[in-house]
């Protein structure tokens, strides 16, 4: 910068003079435009009075006028660098009452979310010395972090509870069954379901298992396990109400496509379970299966305002009712398919 205004030094007067007007001129649209933006209707308000005094400046300004403008313009940047640090300050301190309440709603859910909680304090007391240039995005980053920590957390506690359903379910059958043994009565049919699940109102898993007992008496019978693949993802990031969502757009597709006589069950958080009876072979059973549980289906979500073309899928598999040498063998191995990490698949 030295060399170059050196130059303009050793010309003539006039042209010293064109050089100082047009670096008055970038000097007061630098500013314009340049400036860190604040309220929308103050930094509109100082972009319209620096380019009124641009005007001002015009093509040959005189020194008094130079000198007068030069005051405006630090006045008038004076006025709205304080506005803005106030506006900002504002900001800072809502965006740290917010965290505070989400700190509070997290600690309040669950001890088992003390990752989470403690992350949630160290953003908040670094909003306090926030640093817009800087600090925003890594605080960002660091937020969603631990909003995916609480939502992981949400999955995790929502097929814990979806377990301790089963077992109850599991109790209150058994129960049933001893009191029809004990009293010699045949039990009524059909049997009212004992949980009807409140996404799909489908029969619960311990439905499905008394289901799975009887088809084993049966060698045209058959259990398709129909996870839906990513479903932790999807709850993950985009909540449980998305999660639901995909659900029972998914139940949906497998009624329509299943035969009247077959019967679907919720087997567990992310997964459908459907007694078949068919008298083909398995592996016309499995083709004919294959036809729609393997299509990759599109799913429309709404998420903060914006529609998202969510893929909706399924790795699946069909079992015998009669494999395994006994009911709890057979439970078993659908539990393990289940547990396969190819449900998890981490992206889209």
């Amino acid at each position: 910068m030295f060399l170059s205004l050196k130059k303009h030094l050793e010309e003539s007067p006039s042209d010293l003079a064109n050089a100082l007007l047009q670096f008055c001129h970038l000097l007061l649209r630098s500013i314009r435009l340049h400036s860190i933006r604040g309220e929308e209707a103050e930094t509109h308000r100082f972009q319209t009075a620096v380019m009124d005094l641009e005007r001002r400046l015009g093509e040959s300004p005189t020194a008094q006028d130079v000198l007068i403008i030069a005051g405006e313009v630090s006045r008038v940047y004076e006025d709205f660098c304080h506005h803005t640090n106030r506006f900002l300050l504002v900001q800072s301190a809502e965006l740290g009452t917010m965290i505070s309440m989400l700190t509070a709603t997290v600690s309040t859910i669950s001890s088992a979310s003390q990752r989470a909680t403690e992350q949630l304090a160290r953003v908040e007391k670094r909003i306090e010395n926030v640093s817009y240039s800087s600090d925003l995005p890594r605080l960002k980053a660091e937020l969603a972090d631990c909003l995916a920590m609480v939502r992981e957390e949400a999955f995790r506690q929502r097929e814990q509870t979806a377990e301790t359903i089963h077992s109850l379910q599991r109790g209150v059958s058994d129960s049933r069954k001893r009191l029809e043994e004990a009293s010699g009565t045949e039990p009524a049919l059909p049997r009212p379901a004992l949980f009807r699940d409140p996404v799909t109102n489908l029969a619960g898993r311990a439905d499905a298992e008394d289901a799975l007992l009887q088809a084993r008496l049966r060698p045209s019978a058959y259990a398709a396990v129909l996870p839906v693949d990513r479903l932790a993802l999807v709850h993950s990031r985009f909540g449980g109400h998305s999660m639901d969502l995909v659900l029972q757009f998914f139940c949906t597709y497998l009624q329509k496509h299943l035969q009247p006589g077959d019967h679907l069950f919720r087997w567990s958080a992310n997964a459908f379970l459907a007694v078949l009876e068919r008298t083909q072979a398995p592996d016309t059973v499995r083709a004919d299966l294959s036809r729609f549980a393997s299509a990759k289906l599109e799913l429309m979500l709404e998420h903060h305002g914006r529609e998202i073309l969510l893929p909706v899928s399924s790795t699946w598999a069909l079992f015998p009712a009669a494999e395994g040498r006994s009911h709890d063998t057979l439970v078993a191995k659908i539990d393990a398919f289940l547990r396969n990490e190819m449900h998890l698949k981490d992206s889209f």
